[in-house]
């Protein structure tokens, strides 16, 4: 089993690395899967996954440690906002032009209220045992 985690630990993270430079394709969310799978595999893997440049700039600090700055967040805005635009002129399906800004602006307010921190004030709730990880580190 160990193998099977290292081995999707690996492709999750060779698709967070490439989403880096894909407008669209979130980063974040693939490292901490491979945080998690890697976790469970091996504990020189989780530890090298930790010390990773890319991991402490799109996780640690950005997320851990609410360090993303507000243009960072406007250009994340920004980026989901044309993405989500070319749907929603291009159908003429009427309930997917109402689901796109809302589900836009729902990712506004969630994320300026973590990044303000009027959530989660203690950091996001799954994470506590990673963030703690990195602490020790």
């Amino acid at each position: 089993m160990k193998i099977f985690y290292t081995l999707l630990g690996l492709i999750t993270f060779t698709i967070g690395t490439i989403a880096i430079w894909i407008p669209g394709l979130p980063t974040t969310g693939f490292y901490v899967l491979t945080a998690i799978l890697w976790s469970k595999s091996s504990q020189r893997l989780e530890n090298w996954l930790q010390q990773n440049r890319y991991y402490i700039k799109y996780v640690d600090e950005a997320v851990f440690n609410r360090k993303l700055r507000l243009r960072g967040r406007l250009v994340i805005y920004a980026v989901t906002a044309a993405m989500m635009s070319v749907p929603f002129f291009t159908t003429d399906m009427l309930w997917l032009k109402f689901i796109l800004p809302f589900t836009s602006l729902s990712q506004i307010l969630a994320m300026e209220s973590y990044y303000r921190g009027y959530l989660w004030f203690d950091g996001i709730p799954f994470t506590q045992s990673m963030k703690r990880s990195n602490s020790r580190n």
